[in-house]
């Protein structure tokens, strides 16, 4: 029997439509999730409360769990990543699959660059969290990422800034992914997007923050 290999349009750019939002347009215009509060400078450590302070670069997870826009993330991920991986793709035969799986793949990569890489100004890293833990469960379809995430977040006050915290938050999922019997490949595709964040800015030497909404006009 030949291979088969199709592709289902309408998941398929509801899934690309999800995933390739940029987040950084959700700033754009007015929007119902402005609210007031007191400039925190050019950019602003996801770091929570202490972010104020600059010896301070460490996730303050309070802060985060109270911005929209992280949920937002979250969840436009999961249906994103579900939505890709369950229905964007018809496949039937090993090379279609293999074939299947490579797309699945860029798209997913494409993805995370999108929302990460910053040029405003100067080249910067988002620190995508909620985004990370909702394409991953999405992805996979079972609690890897939030038992990773939750783990992640009960010691993070040891975690001294937002590369580490993707690194550690990266690195616990494997284990967790082989307890759930997670499919390999995806985890693997997972855990790879998430380290790819630290990765790139150790290489480029630039930090993993989180962007004010006024960042343009403090730099100015």
């Amino acid at each position: 029997m030949p291979d088969t290999f199709l592709i289902n349009w309408p998941y398929f750019i509801a899934a690309l439509a999800m995933l390739w939002f940029p987040r950084k347009w959700l700033r754009s215009g007015k929007s119902v999730l402005k609210r007031r509060r007191k400039p925190d400078g050019a950019l602003e450590r996801l770091a929570g409360m202490g972010a104020r302070d600059p010896e301070d670069r460490s996730v303050q997870a309070g802060k985060e769990f109270t911005n929209l826009r992280n949920y937002i993330d979250f969840f436009r991920a999961l249906a994103g990543g579900y939505c890709l991986v369950r229905f964007g793709l018809t496949t039937e035969g090993a090379d279609a699959k293999q074939t299947a799986f490579i797309v699945q793949s860029l798209v997913m990569l494409a993805a995370v660059l999108i929302q990460v890489i910053r040029v405003e100004g100067r080249l910067s890293f988002y620190a995508a969290i909620f985004y990370f833990v909702g394409l991953n469960l999405g992805v996979n379809g079972h609690y890897t990422g939030l038992f990773a995430f939750a783990l992640t977040l009960a010691i993070n006050p040891v975690i001294p800034n937002p590369r580490v915290f993707l690194t550690v938050y990266g690195l616990l999922m494997l284990p967790f992914g082989l307890a759930f019997n997670a499919d390999s490949k995806l985890l693997a595709v997972d855990v790879c997007l998430v380290l790819l964040v630290p990765l790139l800015s150790l290489l480029t030497r630039r930090p993993v923050v989180i962007h004010s909404r006024k960042h343009k006009a403090a730099a100015a």
